[in-house]
């Protein structure tokens, strides 16, 4: 059953495990855009730093966020983490569509992902 994009809603980050989901790409978009379409990031804590994070679900129940650290960035982007049923290059270009901010991009593909 292939995943329906066009639906996604927006669920707090904690509806989502770190052990369910594994990061896919590097997504250019501007954090104000992010806030201006989707609300307020929400905010996690681990052992590396406090992150910024936007969580979403499909209507069949994959999961996805975009996270970054909150103050000291090392990229210029959001790391977009997915469930495993949505690890495919073909399904970060649907998801990052799905987000309906134009200029978000991909910057880069996890080296893991088939070609």
């Amino acid at each position: 059953m292939k995943p329906n994009f066009t639906a996604i809603q927006r669920i707090p980050d904690k509806g989502v495990s770190p052990k369910e989901i594994r990061y896919l790409a590097l997504v250019q978009v501007d954090l104000m855009a992010l806030y201006r379409r989707w609300g307020r990031p929400d905010i996690g804590v681990d052992s590396l730093a406090e992150w910024l994070c936007f969580a979403f679900t499909l209507p069949s129940g994959e999961k996805f966020t975009l996270q970054r650290e909150a103050y000291n960035p090392p990229t210029p982007g959001f790391l977009l983490s997915v469930t495993n049923t949505l690890f495919s290059a073909e399904a970060a270009g649907h998801l990052i569509k799905a987000l309906d901010i134009p200029e978000a991009c991909t910057i880069e593909l996890s080296s893991e992902v088939a070609s």
